[in-house]
C-alpha cells in the first residue's frame, strides 16, 4: 500500500511539473512579439509593422526614434489590437499621437526632434551609413511620455539605406566641388547633376538614392565651399556648366543621356543650365523659380541687385520670402529651347518660391514646346519636398551666418527663422507621389533613351 501511495505521489508530481512546463511554454508563445519587414531596406521603401500576442482590444503605443547629428528624433502613435490581439500598421489606424489614421509610414514622416522643437531638420550627412531606427511597443497609452523607465512589450531595430550595396561614392577634391555616386554594375549610366538650395547647396541624400536607382549622379556644391561664392546671387552658372560637362566626360556616364535635378535655387539653376547646353535632356525642378527678373542677365555668372525690403515679411511662424521675385516684367527661363523635357514639382503652400510662377510657366511656354512640360501641384505641401517618408519641417532656423549669404534678406530679418511651408500629412503624400513621378519621368525620358 505504501509503495502504491509513493508511486501515485511521484506520478502526480510529474504531472504537475509537466503541466507547469506546458503552461510556461504556452506563456512564452503567447507573449507579445513585434515583426518588421523588411528590417534592412532603402529609405524610399515602405515597411510593414505587425505585432501579435496582445490581448483583444489592448492599447499599445509604438515609439520610433533615432539619433542623427547628435539630435534625437522621435514619433509616437497609439493602436488598439483587434480581437485576435494583432496590430498591423498597413490596415489599422493610429488613434492619436504624432499622426492619426491608417498611415503605413506615419511613424517616419511624423518624426520631430526631441528638445530641439520643430526647427531641426533631419538630414543624413554620412550617406555611407544607414539610418538606424529603434521601434518600441509600450503598454497602454504613452503618446505623452511620462516614465523613462517603462519596459517595452517588445522592441527591434530597422536599418534604412540611401546607398544600395555596390554604389560607389567618389568625393571630388579638384576644381569641381561635390560628390559623385556611381551605380553598381556595368555602365555607362545615365547621368544627373543634383543641386539643393541657397541655404545649403550640397546634400548627398538624393544623389545617393538616385544612384541606387541606376543614375550616375553628381551632388554638386556651388556655394559656401572652398573657392566657391558665399553670396546666393554670386552663384556661377559657368561653373555649373563646366561641372555638367565634366560629368558627361566620365567613362561611367553615357553622354547622350544627361539631365539635372534641383530643389529651390538648385532647380532654378538647372533650368538655366538647360538653356546653355543641348546635352541636357531632362530637368526636374522642385520648387525652383522658373523666371529671371528684369534686372538679371540669363547668361551672366552673377545676378543683379535690387531692394527687396518690401517683399520680405515676417509672421509668427517665421520669415516669408516668396514675394521676392515679384516684378513687372518677368522673363521665363527658356529651358525648353534645346528640346529638354521638363518636370516641375510644386508645393502649393511654398513660403519661399511662390507657386504662381509655375502657373506663369504653364501659361507662357511656347505652344510648340508645351508637350515637353509636366507640372504636378500638391495642395498643402511646402518648399522642402524630398524623397518619401522624410519628416516634414514647416519652419527652419538657418542661423545668422547662413542668412547673411542671402543677398535679398533685409538686415532686420537675419536673426529670424524662415518658413518653408506645408503641413505634415499633405506634405508626406506629396513626397511619396512626387518621388514615384520623378523616377517614372527619368525612366521614360532619360534611362530608356538609347
Amino acid at each position: 500500500m505504501l509503495k502504491s501511495i509513493r508511486r501515485l505521489t511521484v506520478i502526480r508530481g510529474h504531472a504537475v511539473k509537466a503541466q507547469h512546463c506546458s503552461s510556461m511554454s504556452r506563456s512564452h508563445q503567447d507573449r507579445p512579439s513585434l515583426h518588421v519587414s523588411p528590417m534592412v531596406c532603402m529609405v524610399d521603401e515602405p515597411i510593414h509593422i505587425r505585432m501579435s500576442g496582445l490581448d483583444s482590444s489592448q492599447l499599445v503605443t509604438f515609439v520610433l526614434d533615432l539619433i542623427e547629428n547628435d539630435t534625437k528624433f522621435e514619433s509616437r502613435c497609439l493602436y488598439k489590437a483587434d480581437n485576435n490581439g494583432i496590430v498591423d500598421n498597413c490596415r489599422m489606424p493610429s488613434l492619436e499621437g504624432s499622426f492619426t489614421g491608417v498611415e503605413q509610414m506615419g511613424l517616419f514622416w511624423s518624426l520631430k526632434s526631441v528638445g530641439g522643437g520643430d526647427l531641426v531638420r533631419l538630414v543624413k550627412k554620412d550617406v555611407t551609413q544607414p539610418m538606424v531606427f529603434s521601434i518600441k511597443a509600450l503598454p497602454g497609452n504613452q503618446v505623452q511620455p511620462a516614465s523613462t523607465d517603462l519596459l517595452p512589450l517588445a522592441e527591434t531595430k530597422v536599418q534604412r539605406l540611401f546607398m544600395r550595396p555596390g554604389v560607389r561614392r567618389i568625393r571630388l577634391t579638384g576644381q569641381i566641388k561635390g560628390t559623385v555616386f556611381v551605380p553598381q554594375g556595368e555602365g555607362p549610366f545615365p547621368g544627373l547633376v543634383d543641386m539643393f538650395g541657397g541655404l545649403v547647396s550640397q546634400i548627398e541624400t538624393r544623389a545617393a538614392l538616385l544612384a541606387s536607382h541606376g543614375y550616375a549622379t553628381l551632388s554638386l556644391s556651388y556655394l559656401y565651399g572652398e573657392g566657391l561664392p558665399t553670396m546666393l546671387m554670386g552663384a556661377d552658372i559657368n561653373y555649373i556648366q563646366k561641372s555638367f560637362e565634366w560629368l558627361s566626360e566620365q567613362e561611367y556616364v553615357d553622354e547622350a543621356r544627361l539631365g539635372v535635378i534641383g530643389l529651390c535655387f538648385g532647380g532654378h539653376l538647372g533650368l538655366r543650365l538647360a538653356t546653355l547646353s543641348s546635352q541636357v535632356k531632362v530637368v526636374v525642378n522642385i520648387n525652383g523659380v522658373p523666371i529671371i527678373s528684369s534686372f538679371e542677365n540669363l547668361n551672366s555668372s552673377s545676378g543683379g541687385s535690387t531692394d527687396w525690403s518690401d517683399d520680405v515679411y515676417t509672421t509668427e511662424e517665421g520669415v516669408v520670402i516668396n514675394q521676392i521675385y515679384d516684378c513687372s516684367s518677368p522673363i521665363l527661363i527658356p529651358a525648353w529651347q534645346h528640346g529638354a523635357r521638363l518636370l516641375v514639382i510644386v508645393g502649393e503652400d511654398d513660403k519661399q518660391v511662390h507657386p504662381k510662377w509655375h502657373t506663369y510657366l504653364e501659361n507662357h511656354i511656347p505652344d510648340q514646346y508645351r508637350h515637353n512640360l509636366q507640372v504636378y501641384r500638391y495642395k498643402g505641401a511646402g518648399h522642402l519636398i524630398e524623397p518619401p517618408f522624410m519628416p516634414h519641417i514647416r519652419t527652419v532656423a538657418p542661423g545668422r551666418k547662413r542668412m547673411l549669404t542671402l543677398d535679398f534678406m533685409p538686415e532686420k530679418f537675419k536673426d529670424e527663422k524662415m518658413m518653408a511651408g506645408g503641413y505634415p500629412k499633405p506634405h508626406a503624400d506629396a513626397q511619396e507621389h512626387s518621388w514615384k513621378t520623378i523616377l517614372e519621368f527619368l525612366e521614360a525620358n532619360l534611362k530608356s533613351l538609347r
